[in-house]
C-alpha cells in the first residue's frame, strides 16, 4: 500500500486513477514480455487488413469468391488483406519478370520470386505503421487512392538497419506488386527516427532516457470500454507499465505520409484481439522522446 500510495503522490484527484490502470496494466502485461516478434498476425475474420488469416484457400474457394475480389482494388488495405490471403491472387498479381532495384548495383529482374516466403514476416502477432502526425493515422485507414499510385510495403530490419520495399502500384485499377527496392535507414526519409528507435527498443538505460518528464497517457477505462483515462505520469514510473514496444522486424505501410515535422506516430496493431497501442514521438532541440503512450 505504501509503494501505491508513493505512486499517485503529488498527482490531482482528477489523475489518481491513473496508479489503479498502472497496476491492472503491470498485471495483464507483464505476463507477455517475453514475445518480441512483430509484424501481421493471423486471425480467421477477413473484414479488413486488421484481420489477415494466414491460411491458403483452395483454388475453388477462390474462383468462388472471385467475383467479390473486383472491389479490393481501391482501398489498398482491402487488397492487401486479399494478397496475402490468396495464393492465387498472389501469383495473379505480382510482376513476372520482377524488377528488384539495388542501391549500388544495377537493378535486375527476378525470374523466381515466391511471395510466400518474401512475406513470411507478415505472421507475427501485430503488425506497425509509422505516420507524420494523429490526423495521417485517422485519415489512411479507408482512403482509396488514385489510378497510378504507388504504396510502399517496408520490412524494416531494425537489427541491420536494412529496409525491403515491396512496391505495389494501382495501374488500369487493378493493384500489381512490379518491383523491390532493398535499402538501408541511410536511403530512407526515416533514417534520423528509425536509428533513434533501433537503440530506444533494444537498450533499456536509453529508452528510460527518451521518456517525456512527465508521459502524457490515455488508458482504456477497465470500467467501460467506450471511455478512456486521460492523464499524466512521471518519466521513472514508465517501466510500471511493462508495455512490448514494437522490436526486431517491424513493418511500415507507405502511402504518401509526410515525415517532414518532428512527430512520428507508431501504432502497433494486434490482430489476435482487436486492440492497439499508439507510441507518439517527438522530436526537440534534436532528440526524439517517447511524449504519449495510449492503449
Amino acid at each position: 500500500m505504501h509503494d501505491f500510495q508513493s505512486l499517485v503522490c503529488g498527482m490531482s484527484i482528477k489523475y489518481k486513477a491513473i496508479g489503479l490502470i498502472v497496476i491492472v496494466v503491470t498485471m495483464l502485461s507483464c505476463g507477455d514480455k517475453g514475445s518480441t516478434s512483430s509484424s501481421f498476425p493471423s486471425l480467421e475474420e477477413e473484414e479488413s487488413l486488421d484481420s489477415i488469416p494466414l491460411q491458403e484457400e483452395t483454388e475453388e474457394e477462390f474462383n468462388l469468391k472471385e467475383e467479390n475480389y473486383s472491389h479490393l482494388d481501391g482501398v489498398f488495405n482491402d487488397f492487401l488483406f486479399a494478397y496475402l490471403h490468396s495464393h492465387t491472387l498472389r501469383q495473379e498479381r505480382t510482376a513476372k519478370p520482377l524488377r528488384l532495384e539495388q542501391t549500388e548495383r544495377p537493378a535486375e529482374m527476378l525470374e523466381e520470386f515466391d511471395p510466400g516466403f518474401e512475406f513470411g514476416f507478415l505472421s507475427g502477432e501485430y503488425f506497425t505503421t509509422l505516420y507524420g502526425n494523429t490526423a495521417q493515422m485517422l485519415a489512411e485507414d479507408d482512403e482509396e487512392m488514385e489510378e497510378d499510385s504507388i504504396v510502399s510495403l517496408q520490412r524494416i530490419n531494425l537489427n541491420d538497419g536494412t529496409i525491403r520495399n515491396f512496391l505495389f502500384q494501382r495501374e488500369q485499377g487493378r493493384w500489381l506488386l512490379n518491383a523491390v527496392r532493398e535499402a538501408t535507414f541511410a536511403d530512407d526519409d526515416l533514417n534520423d527516427f528509425l536509428e533513434f528507435y533501433a537503440r530506444f527498443c533494444n537498450d533499456s538505460l536509453f529508452q528510460s532516457q527518451a521518456i517525456a518528464n512527465p508521459l502524457h497517457i490515455v488508458l482504456q477505462d477497465p470500467d467501460d470500454e467506450e471511455e478512456s483515462i486521460d492523464g499524466i505520469i512521471d518519466a521513472d514510473q514508465w517501466q510500471t507499465f511493462c508495455p512490448e514496444v514494437p522490436s526486431g522486424i517491424i513493418s511500415n505501410i507507405r502511402k504518401g505520409q509526410d515525415y517532414s515535422g518532428h512527430r512520428i506516430v507508431l501504432r502497433k496493431s494486434g490482430l489476435s484481439n482487436g486492440l492497439q497501442e499508439v507510441f507518439t514521438f517527438t522530436k526537440d532541440k534534436g532528440n526524439w522522446h517517447l511524449t504519449k503512450y495510449e492503449n
